[in-house]
């Protein structure tokens, strides 16, 4: 068997490290916020996504890289 060169992945530069902890930690405590603090919850997807229509909803464990390249509408 031929001994091939393995290729580790590294998560682009330095810049989209730091965009990446700074969305996960937002992640975290979205995912924390009590279930009736949808007030927090709001304020944190409007932080995170690049746009957000009225009336955002979404449910706990929610994951994502890096937020700013997520569009939704009204009522999502």
């Amino acid at each position: 068997m031929e001994n091939k060169e393995k290729i580790y992945y590294e998560r682009g530069t330095e810049e989209l490290r730091i965009k990446n902890m700074l969305s996960h930690k937002l992640v975290q405590e979205f995912n924390n916020c009590p279930v009736e603090d949808s007030k927090r919850k709001e304020e944190i997807i409007k932080e995170l996504f690049e746009s957000v229509g009225v009336n955002p909803s979404i449910e706990h464990n929610f994951h994502c890289d890096l937020g700013y390249n997520i569009h939704v509408g009204d009522n999502f």
